[in-house]
């Protein structure tokens, strides 16, 4: 489902309505709050514009994930790249934790320095807004430049080995979003509370990384995959469920086990009537 779902937002949403969101946007939004705010630029384009709405309403409730996992038309080509590579058997690469953390910031980075920028110039921001491959690969579908094709064609090369490497570091708009992100209204990815400790398996299968060594899933970098959520409630696969059922199915064992019978001979059952009634022998009725 989420492959189909990734790739409608690739096809349709990307490539043929062109509705890929960009930290220009949010520079202009800044900008036209500062220099006088208008609808006019903004109502230009009416599915951005709706767009922008959902995500908004998505930041308040769930964060940034809701977007970057499931409506950009880049990521969602980043991801179904890198699940073809993934079934060619392309090795991947397992960024060791502390460099992943550390690299993690370098997104923040470029976004203030666009947005530094902005207050300065918003053409020179835009232009500088190239960081973003946005323009090259979804609008503009390749047909450009050959140093805007070939520095696109390089990040989408790298996520073959490093699933949604631009994503994970180097992306300005998840870094804008990210940021209001941390006002989200419900936390609602379950955890157990052996999660991290001992059990790192959903740890080490979050395809980017999102979700700490002790455990707790960092909303910043998560993409809502929902694959720990799959593997919470996996019977076959979460240590946690593996345990409980073991113990579920020792105690319907246990209960099924017949109780000894006293003295040799197969159990018999005597009954009020072939026993009689206060040491009578018991008789038959007529």
């Amino acid at each position: 489902m989420r492959l189909g779902f990734l790739s409608w937002t690739l096809v349709w949403l990307g490539w043929y309505a062109n509705a890929q969101l960009s930290v220009v946007n949010v520079l202009t939004f800044s900008s036209s709050l500062l220099t006088g705010f208008s609808w006019n630029y903004f109502l230009t384009s009416p599915l951005i514009f709706i767009l922008w709405c959902g995500v908004a309403a998505a930041l308040i409730f769930w964060g940034r994930g809701v977007f970057c996992g499931w409506l950009c038309p880049f990521g969602a080509l980043q991801e179904l790249l890198s699940a073809a590579a993934q079934k060619l058997k392309v090795p991947q690469i397992v960024m060791p934790w502390g460099l992943h953390e550390r690299l993690w910031p370098v997104k923040y980075v470029i976004f203030l320095g666009l947005f530094g920028l902005s207050l300065y110039s918003v053409t020179l921001a835009e232009q500088a807004a190239e960081v973003e491959p946005f323009k090259t690969a979804i609008i503009l579908k390749f047909v450009r430049d050959w140093p805007f094709a070939l520095y696109a064609v390089g990040l989408l090369a790298a996520g073959l080995f490093i699933e949604r490497f631009f994503c994970r570091y180097l992306c300005p708009l998840g870094a804008a979003l990210a940021i209001p992100g941390r006002l989200r209204t419900f936390e609602w990815l379950k955890r157990w509370p052996e999660c991290g400790s001992p059990c790192q398996r959903c740890a080490r299968e979050c395809p980017v990384q999102s979700i700490h060594p002790e455990g707790n899933i960092n909303p910043n970098e998560c993409i809502y995959c929902m694959h720990c959520q799959e593997l919470y409630r996996a019977e076959d696969r979460c240590p946690h469920n593996i345990q409980k059922r073991l113990k579920r199915e020792k105690q319907i064992a246990l209960s099924a086990v017949p109780l000894p019978s006293a003295g040799k001979g197969p159990k018999t059952s005597i009954t009020r009537t072939e026993k009689g009634v206060a040491g009578k022998p018991a008789t038959s009725s007529p």
